[in-house]
């Protein structure tokens, strides 16, 4: 029997707050931001619905709005770190050291996309290709 051949790339979605967005778009969508407040790690989902949970859940309570962004990566540089779960499977993340961020980014083999946005009485998703409104960007 034949192994299923895993793909060289891999999605991981991050929950942002306006101000990691801001600073994602000043960077030109090419860097992992570092997770808020002084957290020592940056968490990256596997799943996109998880960081949409938690956009809204905490981050559009705390802040006014909450983001999520697709970051494609290399395989081969995210399996260094170890992939945790939370609660369930679907919570699954990868726990990166906020030091290593800087290293990290520019292994992105694209440009971070913008998927969903969230305000405090409004969500909304951008579809592949769209572009954000700039209205919801805070």
């Amino acid at each position: 029997m034949n192994a299923i051949a895993q793909p060289a790339a891999i999605a991981l979605y991050q929950a942002l707050c306006p101000q990691q967005l801001a600073a994602l778009e000043l960077d030109g969508w090419r860097s992992i931001q570092p997770g808020r407040s002084g957290e020592k790690y940056c968490l990256l989902k596997l799943e996109q619905r998880y960081a949409e949970m938690i956009a809204r859940q905490w981050l559009v309570p705390r802040y006014g709005a909450g983001y999520v962004v697709q970051l494609i990566l290399p395989r081969s540089r995210i399996c260094q770190y170890q992939l945790e779960t939370v609660a369930y499977e679907e919570h699954l993340e990868y726990r990166v050291p906020g030091c290593q961020l800087d290293s990290l980014g520019p292994a992105l083999t694209t440009e971070a996309r913008l998927v969903s946005a969230f305000r405090v009485q409004h969500g909304y998703s951008v579809a592949p290709g769209g572009r954000p409104l700039a209205g919801l960007m805070g």
